[in-house]
């Protein structure tokens, strides 16, 4: 069944030729995000590896061009983009559609090592500490509700970096974030402080938010049906906090 999707898939994108003379280039608008996404990394980040080798099954080239997040979900509007990527699906805006999923990332808390955090329920972590997050994310919903619900979203940092240095200075005793991208960030901008045991609320999806222009409805279907090859049933990761060298996000 698996096979059939994909081949059906394949044949309705007719503009798509597996010769590599008349290969075919999706150009996406894409935010620094490491690891996930990044132009210093190899193969710009474990997302961006996961979406190239997609449509390379179909033959298809993916050029990528780094901005800033704000600015790759407006540009990105544009014919000339097939879209913008990662996004979780709650940061998928009008005019756009989401993918299935292409990579997964994580959600959760990280803190500052010399800070002890106990609590039982968002609403407990909200009312009793001071929680930092990126006010241009948009958020799984529950924690959204509770950002929406003790902060105003400009308290919010502008963006990961910004995020990582509040947390290490102090100014928050919490930040919501993806881990991985936090402990991830702190290294490169040499912040000491942060503990490199987080809590992991749950997995999320990562989706090529495609711009509604042209043959997009033919591109969502062909990528869907190569994503469905090596789909991944999405889970909810129960509150579990681990040591981040034993959090990989998937590709």
């Amino acid at each position: 069944m698996v096979l059939f999707r994909t081949l059906a898939s394949l044949m309705t994108l007719t503009s798509v030729s597996l010769d590599p003379a008349k290969a075919e280039t999706w150009k996406i608008a894409a935010p620094e995000w490491p690891p996930y996404a990044s132009a210093t990394l190899a193969k710009n980040g474990k997302a961006i590896a996961a979406l190239r080798n997609a449509l390379a099954k179909a033959g298809i080239d993916l050029k990528v061009e780094f901005m800033p997040w704000t600015r790759a979900q407006t540009v990105a509007g544009s014919p000339d983009y097939t879209g913008y990527f990662p996004a979780w699906p709650e940061e998928v805006l009008d005019g756009f559609t989401a993918s299935d999923p292409v990579a997964w990332s994580m959600v959760g808390i990280a803190q500052r090592s010399d800070t002890t955090i106990e609590w039982s329920t968002l609403e407990d972590l909200f009312l009793n500490y001071r929680v930092g997050f990126v006010k241009t994310y948009v958020y799984p919903s529950d924690m959204q509700r509770q950002i929406y619900r003790y902060y105003d979203p400009d308290d919010g940092a502008e963006n990961e970096q910004d995020l990582a240095r509040v947390l290490a200075a102090g100014r928050v005793d919490v930040a919501l974030t993806d881990p991985i991208v936090m402990l991830h960030t702190a290294q490169d901008l040499s912040l000491d402080g942060i503990d490199e045991t987080v809590t992991i609320l749950q997995r999320h999806p990562l989706v090529l938010a495609f711009t509604k222009h042209g043959n997009y409805e033919d591109k969502l279907r062909l990528l869907n049906g190569l994503l469905s090859e090596n789909s991944i049933t999405e889970t909810a990761c129960c509150r579990t906090t681990q040591p981040t060298s034993e959090v990989q996000p998937s590709d």
